[in-house]
């Protein structure tokens, strides 16, 4: 019987001396991956778009059509599906602002470093700036560009 319970005991022994290098690494989630969705499509100066008598900055405001999502995936690649506007030049600072009969779509790849997004599409970069769950890209543009154009995540 001592034979049999020598093994058996080096076995519980090697069993109960497993290492422990303390509690598993914590891996945080990815703030990015996911979908977006626009929020805001900022122009300057503010415009009547839609003919109420009152000025905006945000075309989401005046235009339903208007949308845009970025959808992230975690093996850092990137999908845009955005339904735009047409701006035409009226005259003495107005425009004409209206839906587009088209959707745009964009693809790549993505990096993000400290808080700053860059989506790659070709030779092309496009920098947003990650605040909480928005996403802003500040083009800084007067019509008929764009000022900044803001995604929140979903």
């Amino acid at each position: 019987m001592k034979k049999c319970s020598l093994p058996l005991l080096m076995l519980v022994f090697l069993i109960s001396c497993s290492s422990d290098n303390g509690p598993a690494e914590v891996i945080p989630p990815d703030p990015i991956a996911g979908t977006w969705q626009l929020i805001e499509l900022n122009i300057s100066p503010p415009q009547d778009i839609n003919g109420d008598g009152s000025t905006t900055s945000n075309i989401l405001s005046d235009l339903d059509c208007v949308s845009g999502t970025l959808t992230f995936r975690s093996d850092k690649t990137w999908n845009l599906s955005f339904n735009g506007v047409n701006i035409t030049t009226i005259t003495g600072g107005l425009f004409n602002i209206s839906c587009a009969n088209f959707t745009s779509t964009g693809s790549g790849t993505w990096q993000l470093q400290n808080n700053q997004l860059t989506l790659f599409q070709g030779t092309t970069s496009i920098f947003y700036m990650l605040s909480g769950s928005r996403l802003t890209n500040s083009v800084g543009e007067d019509l008929p560009g764009f000022r900044s154009e803001v995604y929140e995540k979903q």
